[in-house]
């Protein structure tokens, strides 16, 4: 009969026993026709593989853990017989991480495997009889293979040392260790006798391999606590296997009967329902059972109490795991247990924290160091999470760090006082202990300090990396540096205590750093907030000294016992930094020059370098408030000349249009950046260097009209900002601090120093000048008035002395508004320095300008002088072209220095084309001027320096002379 295409049916009947040879031939390609058949439409009941029973076997996580665990020793054993240690190393760290996946089991039963231990000792043997053998027979390995060996030894020493205990018993009674090895055996006979059951094809072995498959699926869903769905489906899935083979052994080939059993398997029979119902019920059972457990687990956790301490009934139940009294020792191992755990995935901080909370009552029994060691311990997982090199540590982790810090402070104090109290020094303490115990006091102490300098640096990181200073997260930062100070006062009297210098100086050093930039108007209120959270026996010790630079003398002191030489520049430029600060400008200056700070700011570190530049911005800032206008100008020079203040000083990156950065060189500028609160104002320091400039290049330039001899250029920026406003067709009101001076500058030109001094009088730089006392801003324009005055009187005398016979001392004191005394004193320094040739009358109230007319021959004597020099500069010019050198016009020159040695100038400090000695012979910036010959001397005074400029030219009816001859 025709089998139906839908039910994927055939028409051979080949299952059937009592049929001819003929059909029996036929069987073979009726059961492999089936398959491919019934694949679109139905379900595969008639396969090859039915005959097969498959059984499920159920196995938990921990079991197949020490499976892999049995395999990876095999492995790690057949790669010791061939000496291959690379892959050794491999097995052995593959089985430790086996081990601390077995972890809840290893709990249970009080340890790691048998087998394991069996496994780790023999391979420490074996390691062990390499090396002997190695020493013995002096065999050389593989510079690779050495180097396995090499590490392979060093990890099995390390990774043991937590097992030592178990290896001892190991090697004391092997025999207890051979239990592990027969579960391996009965597990291999046993899957063999299920490869044996699976290939049997009898039709009793596969029903009851299904009947074993069905009830090992409900012992699965049983253990995981599955619903009741999943065991009827289960069921069901039976029952369809069942209905498939009666299918297939059916051999009448009805189609209708065929159908009526594929239907059968969809009918709920009462014996169904009834197992239904007992799975079900069995089910409940199951689940209220762990919720009881569940319950239970909470009831034992509450008991136990939020300090750990516990009930009665809650150390009952904690069992031979949480004894209620720890030893030492004992104690000890569990905190390294825990301590173990960073760094690990699933490290969870929170309930690390509350097991060493938990171990400190028991620790507070047994001493400081137990206590330091567990604090230790915590402070360094909070020290975990402090981010890279450009993200600070989050401010709340700080601060809970902090707390630990500061407990720890007086467990060390009371350490300190049992060593002593022994009568035992504490550096024969140090000698004695063991280097590797890890509650020495020596290693916690070194520890303790460690924490200090990291909570400091991460500190100095959050308030370097917060790019809103504005903002009230940048004040929170900056308002914990007091708790830093706190810390680093107490530790640095604990050091004076005990007298370890280099401790001592290195915190001297970082308490120097957190005062040295601030006046002493904002140390001395820090000081005062402070005591409100202190003791009332420890408020005397948070008073600022009144004189601070013999307390800044004192740490740098300290700092400078202790021999580092990078300590010590540092401590010392930070006490010039602090005197500049206060006014003290010559201490600060000759302290820069007797440390010889200058040549060795320059073989520093970046970090060094900068702080050496904010010592000299200071110094000029000191010696402007002091009205030093030379050496201000010369100080504030080297800070603004190039308009690299920014970079200098390290406040922010500077973008040049020719200059390009790598990402490492941004990285390196961004990590060298000062936090804001620590900035010297810019505008101000500009302000200041330009007002210094205008003082001495205006009358400067006014001189050097009357003598051209005189090419000495004070400030180019100046000068090149003032030939920029003369060819300005129209000059509006000034809009920055550098276009009042410009301004100011302009008018003082004139004489007129009235207006000059009401450009400068809405500067910002007269409220920010001094920053310890503000209202001294007032006093500094006061005398850069007078100042301005004085450079009026001097620039006025050098422009129109020249048409004038005499003037009056009193004409002078109404126009400039200066006392007559003063104008007297301006005056005679003038003529004393040659500057004007004048003298007094016998009243000393005019005074009266010399005007000397030469003869014609020394007219004459000076044009020859001139022609002379200017043919002699040809020749050599000359002799250069040929020859290729520079004649005989740098043999002199050549023992001074090689800083202008070409046409273009030498590059030295001051700046390119710059050369101290040429510049007080009169050198012009570049080279020499660009009508200047090349390689020519500057031109001698030929005595006449009365000259002025409006008796040079001839025909003008003024006084004077000219150097040319009248044809």
């Amino acid at each position: 009969m025709a089998g139906n295409k839908f039910w994927g049916g055939d028409s051979s009947s080949s299952d059937s026993d009592s049929d001819s040879d003929s059909e029996e031939e036929e069987k073979p390609v009726a059961a492999a026709a089936a398959p491919r058949k019934m694949a679109r439409w139905a379900e595969a009941s008639s396969s090859e593989d039915e005959g097969v029973a498959q059984r499920r076997v159920v196995r938990s996580h921990t079991d197949k853990k020490n499976e892999q665990m049995l395999e990876g020793i095999k492995v790690m054993k057949n790669h010791m017989k061939i000496d291959d240690y690379a892959s050794t190393i491999t097995d052995y760290e593959s089985l430790l991480r086996m081990l601390e996946k077995l972890r809840l089991q290893m709990e249970q039963d009080g340890g790691p495997p048998k087998a394991f231990i069996k496994a780790i000792g023999s391979l420490e043997d074996y390691v062990e009889k390499q090396h002997e053998e190695k020493k013995q027979k002096g065999i050389k390995l593989q510079e690779s293979k050495n180097k396995a060996f090499n590490t392979l030894r060093a990890k099995v020493k390390k990774g043991n040392k937590p097992f030592a205990d178990d290896l001892e018993q190991l090697r004391n009674n092997p025999d207890d260790f051979q239990s592990d090895e027969e579960p391996e055996a009965s597990d291999s006979a046993s899957e063999a006798s299920d490869k044996g059951e699976r290939s049997s094809s009898s039709d009793s072995s596969s029903s009851s391999s299904s009947s074993d498959s069905s009830s090992s699926d409900s012992d699965s869903d049983s253990d995981d606590s599955s619903d009741t769905g999943s065991a009827s489906s289960d069921s069901d899935s039976d029952s369809f296997d069942s209905s498939g083979k009666s299918d297939t052994s059916d051999g009448d080939g009805d189609e209708d009967l065929v159908r009526e059993r594929k239907m059968l398997r969809w009918l709920i029979t009462p014996e169904k329902l009834a197992e239904r119902e007992r799975k079900a019920e069995w089910a409940k059972a199951k689940e209220a059972e762990n919720k009881a457990k569940e319950k239970e687990k909470r009831d034992r956790k509450k008991e136990k109490g939020e300090d750990g301490r516990g009930t009665a009934t809650g150390r009952e139940r904690k069992g031979k795991d949480e004894p209620e009294e720890y030893t030492s020792k004992e104690l000890t191992n569990k905190v390294t247990e825990i301590t173990q755990q960073r760094g690990r995935k699933a490290f969870d901080r929170k309930a690390y924290m509350e097991k060493l909370q938990k171990l400190l009552v028991h620790a507070a029994k047994h001493g400081p160091l137990e206590q330091l060691y567990i604090y230790a311990s915590m402070v360094s997982a909070d020290f975990d999470n402090t981010g890279s090199a450009f993200a600070a540590m989050k401010i709340e982790m700080w601060n809970e760090a902090l707390t630990k810090v500061n407990k720890m402070l007086p467990l060390l104090v009371e350490s300190h006082n049992l060593i002593k109290s022994g009568g035992t020094d504490e550096k024969a303490a140090a000698a004695d202990a063991d280097v590797e115990d890890p509650k020495s006091h020596t290693r916690l102490q070194e520890l303790y300090l460690s924490f200090v300098e990291k909570l400091d640096d991460e500190l100095y990181k959050a308030l370097q990396f917060n790019s809103d200073v504005y903002g009230s997260e940048y004040h929170e930062i900056l308002a914990n540096s007091s708790k830093c100070l706190v810390l680093l006062n107490r530790t640095l009297r604990f050091y004076e205590q005990v007298g370890q210098i280099q401790q001592l100086g290195e915190l001297a050093s970082r308490l120097m750093e957190q005062l040295y930039y601030k006046p002493d108007s904002l140390n001395a209120r820090v000081y005062e907030a402070v005591p409100h959270t202190m003791p009332d026996e420890k408020k005397e010790d948070w008073i600022w000294p009144e004189d601070s630079k013999a307390y800044m003398g004192k740490l740098c002191h300290y700092v400078w016992a202790t021999g580092d030489q990078r300590l010590r520049r540092r401590a010392c430029l930070c006490q010039a930094y602090h005197l500049a600060l206060h006014d003290c400008f010559q201490p600060a200056r000759d302290l820069l020059h007797l440390g010889n700070f200058q040549e060795q700011a320059a073989e520093s570190d970046v970090h060094t370098q900068i702080l050496y530049n904010r010592v000299i911005a200071q110094i000029g800032l000191s010696a402007f408030r002091l009205g030093k206008i030379t050496e201000a100008h010369n100080c504030l020079m080297d800070v603004c000349q190039y308009n690299k203040g920014r970079e200098l000083l390290a406040q922010g990156l500077s973008y040049a249009k020719n200059m390009e950065r790598s990402a490492e060189q941004e990285k390196a500028e961004r990590q060298r950046q000062l936090p804001y609160h620590m900035h010297i104002n810019l505008e101000v320091l500009e302000s200041a260097q330009h007002i210094c400039a205008m003082l001495l290049e205006v009358p400067n330039m006014a001189m050097q009209a009357i003598d051209p001899s005189n090419k000495r250029v004070i400030s180019k920026v100046l000068r090149r900002a003032l030939e920029t406003y003369d060819k300005q067709q129209y000059t509006g009101p000034p809009e920055t601090a550098k276009d009042s001076v410009v301004a100011a500058a302009k008018d003082l030109q004139r004489g007129d120093w009235a207006k000059a001094c009401a450009q400068l009088d809405g500067l910002q730089l007269w409220h920010h000048i001094d920053t310890n006392h503000p209202e001294n801003g007032e006093k500094v324009k006061a005398m850069i008035t007078e100042k301005m005055k004085v450079e009026a009187l001097r620039t006025y005398l050098f422009s129109y002395a020249s048409i004038y016979d005499a003037f009056h001392l009193d004409q002078l004191v109404e126009m400039f508004n200066l006392d007559a005394r003063q104008v007297h004193s301006t005056i005679s320094k003038m003529m004393i320095k040659e500057e004007i040739t004048a003298f007094w009358d016998e009243s000393s109230k005019y005074v009266l300008v010399q005007h000397v007319e030469p003869t014609p021959l020394q007219r004459l004597a000076i044009t020859l002088a001139e022609r002379a020099v200017q043919a002699v500069e040809n020749n050599e010019r000359l002799v250069d072209l040929k020859t290729g050198g520079f004649a005989f016009k740098d043999a002199g020159r050549s023992q001074l220095g090689q800083n202008a040695d070409s046409g273009k100038g030498g590059k030295g400090r001051m700046g390119k084309g710059f050369d101290m000695k040429a510049d007080q012979k009169g050198a012009k910036g570049k080279g020499r001027g660009k009508g200047a010959s090349f390689g020519s001397q500057p031109m001698r005074r030929a005595g006449w320096e009365n000259a002025r400029a409006g008796a040079l030219r001839g025909g003008t009816g003024q006084r004077g002379w000219s150097t040319g001859i009248r044809q």
